[in-house]
């Protein structure tokens, strides 16, 4: 019988490679129902990914173009010669995938839910279940490692096995395509010298200040010649006055400024934030044993647990930069008390110098044993703020506080923290903390976006930014200079509110953002910014200033972190000592979160993170964060930057802007401006009253101002102690009553 139509054999070849297609590309392994072409398609990508894995692509490639070659005009020259050659190469091409699945290669999720996996059982180094990734196909993997004595592993081992199936590849493809060697050779060459011809003379043709160019986005050039892109010498930024709604109301020690809220807008629109090429690279060490030695813990931690009756099987191990924590399955019936109680014995066996144990892990059916790492890695603060830079997800106030075990970055909103508490020991790393969170401001935020008021009683720690344009004061040194700070704060705060009360909004984010409408804003009777910045107050060594005046200190405080996140004013507090004294019932109320590093006793702990563990730490950075509004700890590796890193970015901010400080000096505010704030309004709300009862009556004792206030002891010999601080009545000499000095 005669064909009608000679094309059908192309047409039919075509439409079954599409259909092939159709079915590889909806393939996903165990799901049925996600297959393009159903159940029958299912079985049909099973078997092509089973026999041949990601190579059963190249199949229906060919099937098409025969198909497509036949459509036009007949089949291919030669089919069955070329058939063998590309079988071949498949078969060539499906080994080395293996090879490559065997070696670790493949992390891609949505490659590996589309082939064929297997699960098994080993034995070696512990018992425990092992997914193969069939990147080649089932057959060809078999004979690659899985047939016994015989197998291509043994026989020409993996080095071997890579040489034969590239050079049988790299054959079948020659021949496949007909390709002549010696013209190809000359092809090639022909194109490298084109090649070097061309960059030779592009490398002729570059001009000079290009190459400087190139060279600063690679290193940073010294700091004595570095500009920003945007300076000019002619307007020096430094020169310029700042001036905000802060400098229009009388304040002891304010220094006057002229400029109005859309200059001060203005003087940072030529600033740009310190370049990342001024940062350190961490340093890393080499791991070149890890995978063993860890296999080696793992087996040491079971066997340590067997000898205990506790049959503990180790899952997953996850290596940080100086921790590793390995999962622990019990069976079932074991209590994890039982091994919560073996952390010492443990840490003997392992040679660790210390140990801690999660029972269980939050969310996991496993207990989790924290081990020093035995190569410990330095977190880098340039690698954390340059993956920050690079995602998608920008916070208000970035804070880098380090990297977790698992190897995530532990970055915070400090605008939702919004108060922070940090503790430690002297030499476990909250300087190293301190200085990273405001280097992390200074990164990230423009001065006019965010600014700084720091106390330091040390005085050598946090000098280094004195001139920078973010502070609103020389670095605090003295005690009464912090009181004076806090009260300031307790005001501002007040005055935000006060303008975010008129204009009908509710926290900084609503004032920044609204639309401004300068005619209504004129009508409120109160210099209205057009933006808000952010203030940031970090006080170190705080346990120094409570032993001065903690009365004086803890009031402010708690005010302030009460109600303080809404108009922009956060605090963080540091300290050696967190005793129950330092840190009291009211401060820890207020603030929700605390991050410690490594403290001296279960107590201590306790007191900063209301649970053990801190005591436990490493040191040099090693720190527990509670995050705010969560009971789980988060253990982490705090980032590392360089004192030499610290003093680039600040030479770049300063020779953009000099401090233009809104307070001339806390520390160097009169005493008796102070004591004048005391005698007219005093420190407590009641104090007015108790002067006109005492001065009126002449009767000065406790008991007499508990009676006419009807208050209790303490507070009223809180008042008596003002009272005589300010020379109104004469010190307590034994049981006779004080003498009236004055009373006007």
């Amino acid at each position: 019988m005669k064909q009608t139509h000679p094309e059908i054999k192309g047409l039919l070849t075509l439409i079954g490679s599409i259909l092939l297609g159709l079915c590889l590309l909806s393939f996903v392994h165990g799901s049925p129902q996600a297959n393009w072409l159903g159940m029958i398609g299912y079985g049909i990508g099973l078997g092509l990914m089973w026999s041949l894995g990601i190579s059963a692509y190249l199949v229906v490639a060919y099937l098409g173009w025969i198909g497509w070659k036949m459509l036009m005009g007949g089949a291919p020259k030669l089919l069955r010669m070329k058939t063998v050659y590309f079988g071949i190469g498949v078969l060539s091409l499906s080994m080395l995938l293996n090879l490559f699945a065997e070696g670790g290669g493949l992390s891609s999720g949505f490659i590996q839910e589309r082939l064929y996996s297997e699960v098994y059982l080993s034995s070696y180094p512990f018992p425990h279940k092992v997914v193969r990734f069939n990147l080649g196909g089932v057959p060809l993997y078999y004979l690659l490692r899985d047939v016994p004595t015989f197998n291509l592993q043994h026989l020409l081992s993996i080095v071997g096995v890579f040489i034969t199936f590239s050079l049988t590849g790299l054959m079948a493809l020659i021949l496949l395509t007909n390709t002549r060697i010696i013209p190809l050779t000359k092809s090639v060459w022909s194109l490298v010298k084109i090649a070097g011809q061309f960059l030779k003379k592009v490398a002729a043709d570059f001009k000079p200040t290009r190459v400087k160019k190139q060279q600063r986005i690679i290193a940073p050039p010294p700091m004595q010649t570095f500009k920003p892109p945007s300076y000019n010498e002619d307007e020096e930024i430094s020169d310029l006055k700042i001036s905000t709604h802060l400098e229009k109301r009388p304040t002891p020690g304010r220094v006057k400024k002229t400029m109005d809220t859309k200059t001060y807008e203005g003087a940072f629109k030529r600033f740009r934030l310190p370049p990342l090429n001024l940062l350190t690279n961490a340093k890393k060490l080499d791991q070149p044993t890890l995978k063993k030695d860890l296999e080696k813990q793992a087996k040491v931690l079971e066997e340590t647990l067997l000898s205990f009756g506790v049959e503990g099987k180790v899952g997953e191990i996850n290596c940080g930069p100086t921790i590793t924590s390995f999962e622990i399955h019990p069976p079932v019936g074991v209590k994890v008390q039982k091994i919560k109680v073996l952390e010492n014995d443990i840490a003997l066996n392992l040679q660790a110098k210390s140990i801690r144990i999660i029972a269980p892990i939050p969310g996991k059916a496993a207990v989790g044993v924290e081990v020093p790492s035995l190569y410990p890695q330095e977190v880098g603060f340039k690698e954390m703020l340059g993956e920050y830079q690079k995602g998608n997800k920008k916070l208000h106030i970035p804070i880098m506080m380090g990297q977790t075990v698992t190897g995530g970055n532990v970055i915070s909103d400090l605008t939702k923290m919004p108060h922070c508490i940090i503790a430690g020991a002297t030499g476990s790393g909250k300087s190293v903390c301190i200085n990273s969170i405001v280097m992390s401001i200074l990164m990230t935020a423009r001065p006019d976006e965010v600014k700084l008021l720091l106390v330091d009683p040390k005085k050598v720690e946090l000098s280094s930014y004195a001139n920078l344009p973010h502070m609103i004061a020389p670095v605090i040194t003295e005690a009464h200079g912090a009181y004076a700070a806090l009260n300031w704060l307790v005001k501002e705060m007040g005055y935000r509110y006060e303008m975010l009360k008129r204009l009908k909004l509710r926290n900084i984010h609503a004032f920044n953002n609204r639309k401004v409408n300068p005619e209504r804003e004129a009508e409120l009777e109160m210099e209205i910014p057009r933006k808000m910045p952010y203030i940031v107050a970090i006080i170190d060594e705080f346990a120094d200033l409570m032993m001065a005046s903690s009365s004086d200190l803890e009031t402010p405080i708690a005010r302030i972190a009460q109600m303080a996140r809404a108009v922009g004013i956060h605090l963080i507090l540091a300290t050696q000592r967190p005793s129950r004294e330092v840190i009291t019932g009211l401060i820890k109320a207020n603030f929700p979160s605390r991050i410690s590093f490594k403290v001296a006793s279960r107590v201590n702990s306790q007191i900063i993170l209301d649970e053990n563990g801190a005591e436990s730490l490493l040191g040099n950075g090693d720190l527990l964060f509670l995050p705010p509004g969560s009971h789980v700890l988060t253990r982490a590796q705090g980032v590392f930057i360089r004192d030499e890193d610290i003093n680039r970015v600040i030479d770049c901010i300063e020779r953009q802007a000099g401090p233009n400080y809104l307070i001339k000096s806390f520390d160097q505010m009169a005493e008796t401006e102070l004591a004048s704030e005391g005698a007219s309004g005093g420190k407590d709300d009641l104090y007015s009253q108790a002067y006109q009862i005492i001065t009126e009556t002449g009767t000065a004792s406790t008991t007499f101002l508990q009676r006419k206030l009807k208050i209790g002891y303490a507070r009223a010999a809180s008042l008596m102690d003002e009272l005589e601080s300010n020379g109104v009545i004469g010190s307590q000499d034994g049981s006779r009553r004080r003498v009236l000095l004055k009373k006007d």
